[in-house]
């Protein structure tokens, strides 16, 4: 984990103890996409209360929040993943 990820994860955990920093991306420029997850999902109101809190860093990068679908998406729990037991 980078520092700018890790420091950004503590601003987030300071938010919502659950919201989780799945992965940070440069594309180029000052562009910065965080990948951000949550054991509720991850809707756009979501995505926007992070990006107000975040509100800092639009000074240094063009900020772009996303919930990580596929490519990042975190393994799920074991009590994720259990079935409800068959009648």
């Amino acid at each position: 984990m980078t520092d700018l990820q890790q420091s950004i994860q503590q601003q987030l955990s300071a938010l919502d103890s659950e919201l989780d920093v799945v992965a940070l991306e440069k594309p180029g420029g000052d562009a910065l996409r965080i990948f951000i997850d949550h054991p509720e999902g991850v809707d756009l109101a979501r995505c926007e209360q992070v990006t107000r809190h975040l509100n800092h860093l639009l000074a240094e990068y063009s900020l772009e929040v996303s919930s990580p679908g596929p490519k990042y998406r975190r393994p799920s729990t074991s009590a994720e993943t259990k079935e409800s037991p068959s009648e």
